[in-house]
């Protein structure tokens, strides 16, 4: 049983990190045409225009303040899009903009996780998102509290990382202007709103697995009750995603009410998203 400890939560978002593996994107090219791929400037409008009324504001909304957003980019990201990132960092003071060098996702991450971290730290509660995401506005407090309690338990410990993951949540299919909202009940973790309780100088996190196989080397803790995420589909996901079976139609103007409570999103602001005209490649990735 952990008898003193002081847990810091961090999350990373992957901007359009050039690295080596990670995205479906990434594969098989050389690194100067992933760089053209990724910080083409349609593409970038399109994932700033996920990130700035998406992901942010979710995490704006939150009722527990008290975390760091590592907002992961490569060295080679030209400077237009790095002052963007830091006019948003000026905006939102939980956001920490951190350039890494080309390297594989468990490697960079587990460096841009302890750029998030401050002094003193003994644990990390490491979570991550997309930039076309969303959290429920209480999902930081609920995870420091269900993380607090693990390491009090001893549950998770030196030895063994637990995974804190949240089965329930809404699919906004952006495809589906009539009927874009689902209530879904994911079987196993998913990557999107699970976080790994760890020692600060771990070799695990949250990207060391595939969301699918994580149960199967960790220690998880699970929650299917309350909606706590947001997972986008549209056109332009690196990932094969679709509305899984059994999912729950919900109606439009439920769905605009849940995101204003549940997300902290504003409804005029978001849905128009799934009308924007992006001139981009379908196939180009996300991150």
């Amino acid at each position: 049983m952990a008898k003193e400890f002081n847990n810091q939560i961090v999350g990373v978002c992957r901007f359009s990190y050039l690295g080596d593996g990670g995205f479906e994107v990434s594969k098989k090219k050389t690194e100067e045409k992933l760089a053209a791929v990724l910080y083409d400037q349609q593409r970038m409008n399109r994932r700033f225009a996920f990130f700035e009324q998406i992901c942010l504001p979710s995490l704006a909304a939150q009722t527990d303040q008290d975390f760091r957003l590592v907002v992961l980019i490569g060295t080679s990201m030209p400077i237009r899009f790095r002052r963007r990132l830091k006019d948003l960092a000026d905006t939102y003071k939980f956001m920490q903009v951190t350039a890494l060098e080309p390297m594989g996702p468990l490697n960079v991450t587990k460096r841009a996780y302890r750029r998030g971290l401050p002094d003193g730290a003994t644990h990390l509660t490491g979570f991550r998102i997309d930039d076309d995401d969303a959290v429920a506005v209480d999902y930081i407090a609920k995870t420091r509290e269900i993380a607090d309690q693990l390491l009090h338990l001893g549950w998770a410990d030196d030895d063994h990382p637990a995974v804190i993951a949240y089965h329930r949540g809404i699919y906004w299919d952006m495809n589906d202007p009539d009927d874009p909202f689902y209530k879904v009940r994911e079987i196993g973790p998913l990557g999107l709103a699970s976080a790994m309780v760890t020692k600060v100088d771990d070799h695990s996190n949250m990207f060391r697995w595939n969301h699918r196989r994580v149960a199967a080397y960790a220690r998880c803790w699970s929650d299917p009750t309350d909606l706590m995420f947001v997972r986008t589909l549209h056109g332009h996901n690196d990932s094969d995603r679709s509305i899984p079976p059994g999912a729950e139609p919900v109606k439009k103007w439920d769905g605009k009410e849940i995101f204003r409570d549940r997300f902290g999103l504003d409804p005029e602001t978001v849905l128009p998203l799934m009308w924007r005209k992006f001139k981009a490649d379908k196939a180009e990735g996300e991150g």
